[in-house]
């Protein structure tokens, strides 16, 4: 049965609970919309099921794409490649606008849209079929299917380790073919050049720097911005990083890939392999600020000794030489400079193994440093006795010539909680200031004057401001008070606005009055001031732990839980234990609407292509709501589905 949208009344009581005073949340009834489009905000259904609730969704312009299970889809599976088995994960194309399907009959591992032109990386041997006419099904191979086209047509055999990276029209990739001669690379970029159209023949990438003189081989690990970060192996290519072997596997290396002809920048260094690094462009420089984190034992050598540094560099309380070669080091480059020859800057910061190196736009970065990692002596940087706590420290990165002089007061240096979920790992970058949350336990200071230590606090702080303390004091007017976080992201539509679950017990208020003060509202904080924050949201129960927050086009998406909102049946099916999807107008246009059964899984509540989106798609947990939504006689699959934007 669909989901109808209800509405509510809207009583005094509501109004009073939802003010606030300085947070401002926007109410939180139920009600159809006036929109342009009649078709908007209908949820339609693909009927077709996916492997698991974590399988991607990718879009562009009016089209859909998706790997869709054979296992799942129909009674006993069904093999839509016949190979002879129902294992694989097959690409799917919908056309959101006519509800049009098309079944490519491709088992593949990774699929993208490069202006509406479908990619798809497939592996020959899942797949039982030889794509690139060798006469074997061992290889990899890179496919594209335009709108028009119901089969793919091969573009390109590629590494057995890569994965591909699309900017608008370019998809760069790693070819299968190894470069023979120096600055050769197997890097390959192709450019579709207006929607729809037939993809470019393949060009090689060159790279800047090439130490062995024999070309290098990369593999295209991941995005960010027009950055796309590059993976090197000594074990193909010899030394790189010159620390005398060639056993390391992950030297670091970035292309621009919004150049006209882009070229791979070697930094030079091993990164630690399950580290994230990040790119931001820098304003009004035409520049790209990349941090990340170098494996000191890759490298051979300690890079957080105090003795590298200056003077000022260590903290008084944590001042024990670092002789070992266990640690995970910040280190931070411009992209012109590093293509220049400049050395990437070494922070001497240390990170967990799998830590986030940030990049902030206002030339800083930063990371989440384990206070135990910093030699073998007691270093306790938030002043609270031990070394047991995750301390967010930065350092200013303008100036690649310039001593890195990290922040070292006590009073600065704050413990987090880099669990938090949301993936933000306990910081956000927002306008020209840090977001983190501050664990009181951990880091012994009462945060919210209430004489305990017992709560998670946002705190704001502005880099650029020298001497400027961490606020745990926000809301867009007075009296201002401390706000604790259950969910924290950064917007990726915004630089402005973030992403976060309000703890109702942080405000001692039942924002979605249903009797207790025990849930997380949506929320979409902004700075008001150097270092505070407003708060508006809704009043309504996010999922505390996985709200999935997503905003476009001025519209807000999030997953609701049932059970917290008051144990309220919003789907229909009899119970109150799902999660759904609800949506609310961030201008005011009309109250919040429930749409349809969501899922459990652990992302964003919708899924939009980059740019200007056309529509948005989720997927829908059977299970959640009963519902056999893809007609193959079970309700345990997850199910794509999907709807217009106004």
């Amino acid at each position: 049965m669909p989901i109808r949208p209800t509405t509510c009344r809207r009583t005094d009581a509501l109004r009073r609970a939802i003010a606030l005073g300085a947070l401002t949340l926007v109410a939180a009834c139920n009600s159809e919309d006036e929109s342009g489009n009649a078709d908007a905000f209908v949820v339609r259904n693909s009927r077709v099921a996916l492997a698991s609730g974590n399988s991607p969704l990718v879009g562009s312009g009016v089209w859909l794409g998706f790997l869709l299970s054979e296992a799942a889809q129909g009674a006993g599976g069904t093999d839509y490649n016949q190979d002879g088995d129902t294992l694989d994960s097959i690409v799917t194309r919908v056309n959101t606008d006519t509800a049009g399907r098309t079944i490519l009959d491709v088992a593949a591992e990774e699929i993208a849209f490069a202006r509406q032109t479908l990619f798809m990386i497939v592996s020959e041997a899942a797949d039982a079929r030889d794509w690139n006419g060798d006469l074997d099904e061992n290889d990899r191979v890179l496919l594209y299917a335009r709108p028009s086209e119901s089969t793919p047509t091969f573009l390109d055999t590629v590494s057995s380790a890569t994965g591909m990276a699309v900017l608008g029209g370019i998809v760069v990739y790693a070819a299968e073919a190894a470069p023979t001669v120096s600055l050769e690379t197997n890097l390959r970029f192709t450019e579709v050049a207006s929607n729809g159209a037939v993809p470019s023949a393949p060009a090689m990438i060159l790279t800047g720097t090439d130490p062995n003189g024999d070309g290098i081989s990369y593999r295209v690990t991941g995005r960010d911005g027009d950055v796309v970060f590059l993976r090197a192996d000594e074990a193909v290519d010899g030394d790189l990083n010159g620390d005398g072997d060639a056993t390391d596997a992950n030297i670091f290396a970035v292309l621009d890939a919004g150049e006209v002809a882009p070229t791979a920048v070697n930094s030079g260094l091993a990164i630690s392999a399950g580290s994230t690094p990040t790119a931001v462009p820098i304003p009004g420089g035409g520049e790209w600020l990349v941090a990340f984190l170098v494996d000191e034992m890759a490298e051979g050598v300690s890079l957080n000794d105090p003795a590298l540094f200056a003077m000022a560099w260590a903290p008084p309380n944590c001042a024990s030489a670092d002789a070992d070669l266990d640690d995970h080091v910040l280190h931070w480059f411009q992209l012109t400079d590093l293509a220049m020859g400049t050395a990437a800057v070494n922070t001497g910061l240390i990170g967990a193994a799998t830590a986030t190196a940030y990049a902030h736009r206002d030339e800083f970065v930063g990371v989440v440093m384990p206070e135990s990692a910093q030699g073998s002596a007691l270093c306790n940087l938030n002043g609270d006795g031990d070394d047991s706590d995750d301390v967010f420290r930065w350092v200013d990165a303008s100036n690649p010539a310039a001593t890195p002089l990290p922040i070292n007061s006590t009073s600065r240096l704050i413990a987090i909680d880099r669990n938090v979920p949301g993936g933000s790992g306990g910081v956000v970058r927002l306008g020209d200031a840090w977001v983190i949350v501050v664990d009181e336990s951990a880091d012994g200071r009462d945060w919210t004057g209430d004489g305990l230590q017992n709560q998670e606090v946002v705190l704001v702080h502005n880099p650029a401001i020298s001497g400027q303390g961490w606020n745990a004091q926000h809301g867009s007017s007075t009296p201002t008070r401390p706000i604790g976080v259950s969910w924290m992201s950064e917007d990726p539509g915004s630089a402005t606005r973030m992403l976060a679950g309000l703890r109702e017990s942080s405000v001692s208020s039942d924002l979605n009055l249903d009797g207790d003060q025990a849930d997380a509202v949506p929320t979409l904080p902004e700075i008001v001031s150097a270092n505070r924050l407003s708060f508006p949201g809704v009043g309504i129960a996010s999922a505390a732990s996985n709200a999935g927050i997503v905003v476009e086009q001025n519209v807000g998406y999030h997953r609701v839980s049932e059970a917290s909102q008051g144990n309220q049946d919003l789907n229909g099916d009899g119970d109150a234990i799902d999660m759904v999807l609800l949506r609310f107008s961030l201008v005011g246009a009309f109250p919040s609407i429930t749409m349809a059964t969501l899922n459990t899984a652990v992302r964003p509540a919708v899924e939009f292509a980059e740019g200007q989106a056309a529509f948005g798609a989720f997927v829908c947990e059977e299970a959640e709501q009963g519902i056999d939504f893809n007609s193959d006689g079970d309700t345990d699959d997850f199910v794509v589905r999907y709807f217009e934007l106004p």
